[in-house]
């Protein structure tokens, strides 16, 4: 029987031919190879994306961090209720969020729990303030050196966190060399126990959660209808027409993209201009066919003009697209360009929501890019714009030590999606630039920016 079973066994083998029995081996191994790679390459991809997330944590951190800096360094220089409430509203809401950021990392060292505390501590001791200015109190001057300690223990924190996210977002160190690297760079930054110790405030999170709230300043333009339009709509081809008229006979080609809509309904379109390699992307308003967006880049190799004379440009260009009551308030350049912040004017008062943003060329001063969203949804002729108070009285309200270098009227907009007539002064304090903006009608401080120099020009914050 088993002699049998082994001559039809050995029947089959030299019945198979060996070629197609090795082909048939070649790929077993083959799929055995291809689904150990691609279970190898999908940990990897699990990982980098964990890695990803563990990276955008630390970078809102950094953000968050460097953003209590600069607001408890405005509590320093503010100088009424009003504004101290607000400004200790945001560093509260900034510390918790930076802080649930921070317990999102896969890290629990000693050092980064001090972090922790920190952040804890300056968020009670914000709430603490708060609700006693809020009780009819006011901060005193032991207070006022403890928020002065915070801030100095703010900048060497921001700074540390941002070292450390530049190494991880270099590839220098990876997460999980974090817990012994981390520590060591947190170590280094001395956060005193003379601050950490600050009175102990017995609130819980829950318990001051409801005044944690988000300024409305960056939706102040989206929650409107556009003033600066009409109900006209307009065909597509009259759309297209503004474009001709912009760019005259510079225009090689102009390609229709089709129709967006949104908060605001647009015509899309791809331009070429000749003897420019870049494609533009331009977007034109439905109603009335104005110029809403633009967008291109290129290189530029040699800087050829100045930012003054950029300006200039930027000002020629508004006026050929039909806006003309406008002034250069801050610019930033970068890598040869310049993006330069127009804002409206009515009568000598800046109108700081009816803004565009323009990016020019510094080798040939041409007009890259256009952003006139905050123009188009807010510009319109301001009625009642007569202040109640004097120029003299405004500046009373000020910090009796700043040094006054400039002063105007400006509209700007606040946070319950309002605008305020106001008096701006810029000022500087202990070295330190900044602006503040009173109530024209109240007397009050609404707000402070610390203006900000560097190499590629002024920023606010």
């Amino acid at each position: 029987m088993i002699e049998k079973f082994e001559e039809k066994v050995n029947d089959i083998k030299r019945k198979i031919n060996k070629k197609y029995f090795g082909i048939f081996l070649f790929m077993i191994f083959g799929i055995l190879v291809i689904f150990a790679s691609n279970m190898t390459n999908s940990y990897k991809i699990e990982k980098q994306a964990l890695q990803d997330e563990y990276n955008k944590y630390m970078y809102q951190i950094v953000g968050y961090v460097n953003n209590v800096e600069i607001e408890l360094e405005k509590l320093t220089l503010t100088n009424t209720n009003n504004l101290k409430i607000t400004t200790l509203a945001d560093i509260l809401r900034l510390s918790n969020l930076a802080k649930s950021n921070l317990e999102s990392l896969p890290v629990t060292q000693d050092s980064m729990q001090m972090a922790a505390k920190y952040l804890n501590q300056v968020s009670d001791y914000s709430y603490m303030l708060m609700k006693n200015i809020v009780n009819g109190g006011s901060i005193t001057a032991e207070e006022q050196e403890n928020i002065t300690k915070l801030y100095n223990n703010s900048k060497e924190f921001s700074k540390v966190l941002s070292d450390i996210y530049k190494d991880l977002n270099s590839g220098r160190i990876k997460w999980d060399e974090l817990s012994k690297i981390g520590d060591e760079k947190l170590k280094e930054d001395e956060i005193s126990e003379e601050v950490l110790n600050i009175d102990k405030i017995n609130k819980t999170f829950q318990e001051y959660e409801g005044l944690i709230y988000d300024g409305a300043f960056s939706e102040h333009i989206l929650t409107m209808e556009p003033k600066y339009l009409s109900k006209n709509a307009v065909s597509e081809e009259v759309a297209s027409n503004t474009i001709y008229n912009i760019f005259k006979d510079k225009v090689e080609s102009v390609e229709y993209l089709g129709e967006i809509s949104g908060r605001i309904d647009l015509y899309s379109y791809n331009v070429k201009l000749i003897e420019e390699e870049n494609i533009r992307n331009v977007m034109i308003t439905k109603n009335d066919a104005k110029l809403y967006l633009m967008l291109s880049d290129r290189k530029v190799l040699e800087e050829k003009i100045s930012v003054e004379d950029a300006k200039k440009k930027g000002i020629e260009f508004l006026k050929n697209i039909g806006i003309t009551d406008v002034e250069d308030t801050y610019y930033l350049k970068h890598e040869g360009m310049v993006i330069i912040n127009y804002a409206g004017k009515q009568d000598d008062i800046i109108l700081y929501p009816d803004l565009i943003k323009v990016k020019i060329a510094l080798d040939t001063g041409d007009v890259l890019s256009v952003e006139a969203q905050g123009y188009i949804f807010n510009h319109t002729k301001r009625e009642d714009i007569k202040p109640s108070i004097t120029l003299e009285e405004a500046r009373k309200v000020i910090n009796e030590n700043v040094e006054i270098k400039k002063e105007g009227m400006a509209i700007i907009p606040t946070d319950s999606k309002m605008e305020v007539l106001t008096y701006e002064f810029r000022g500087i304090l202990d070295e330190r630039e900044f602006l503040v903006y009173i109530n024209a009608k109240t007397g009050i401080e609404e707000k402070i920016l610390i203006i900000i120099d560097t190499l590629g020009g002024t920023l606010t914050m």
